[in-house]
């Protein structure tokens, strides 16, 4: 099931502690929201490790996660620019909505996208290419049906084409879930979790998620709180 999107109306806050990640940058850097305007946000300048400033580059986009009562909402931001009164502060374009997460997990969206896969034997030998499409997509994995079971805790090696932002994705996945499916329909309901996925290219894959469920949005599903 998709998250539950929101408008950031009401969500975002001044006070309320934030974290975000670079565009090309696995490090997680906290702040909080220092004020609220009409088109953008001000928040605190993270700081990395060294206790100096971070930079973004002007119009470089943002992965960002604020903190809420049981729960984080996720969103996507682009840095503006800096300010340095009162405190040194970064301004950021202000979200139209945010992902509503229960818990760490990965939100799944329902997709059909055509690729590639290569079982990896205990020896790292491929097997021939198979063509697949999938199920269901999200930042950490994949599942899609297969005529044939992969046992969990195989290795698979995974190839998507024509992603947006993207383009090809090659990367390893572990079988998490292989689960028959009614006898009728003949194949396995196959779960893969992504192996080694860099940072960078996980932001791009979420924000993949959120332009679709919005287009879910669009087309008439219920979300809470976002006008069609």
């Amino acid at each position: 099931m998709a998250g539950e999107l929101l408008k950031a109306d009401g969500i975002l806050k001044i006070g309320q502690r934030v974290e975000f990640y670079l565009e090309k940058d696995d490090t997680k850097y906290t702040s909080r929201i220092e004020d609220v305007e009409a088109d953008h946000l001000v928040v605190a300048m993270p700081m990395d490790e060294k206790r100096r400033p971070v930079l973004p580059e002007k119009g470089e986009r943002l992965y960002g996660l604020a903190v809420g009562e049981g729960c984080r909402y996720r969103f996507f931001t682009v840095y503006l620019d800096k300010a340095a009164q009162p405190i040194p502060v970064w301004n950021i374009s202000r979200p139209e909505v945010v992902e509503r997460q229960q818990n760490r997990s990965f939100v799944r969206v329902a997709v059909s996208l055509p690729l590639k896969f290569r079982s990896v034997d205990d020896e790292g030998k491929l097997g021939a290419e198979q063509e697949a499409h999938t199920l269901d997509l999200s930042g950490s994995g994949v599942a899609f049906v297969w005529k044939e079971p992969i046992l969990p805790n195989h290795k698979v090696a995974l190839e998507f084409n024509n992603l947006p932002e993207i383009g090809t994705l090659q990367i390893m996945a572990r079988v998490v879930r292989c689960v028959q499916l009614e006898p009728k329909t003949r194949g396995y309901h196959m779960g893969m979790h992504f192996l080694n996925l860099p940072r960078a290219t996980m932001n791009k894959l979420i924000r993949y998620i959120f332009v679709l469920q919005r287009e879910q949005l669009v087309k008439g599903l219920s979300v809470s709180g976002v006008s069609k």
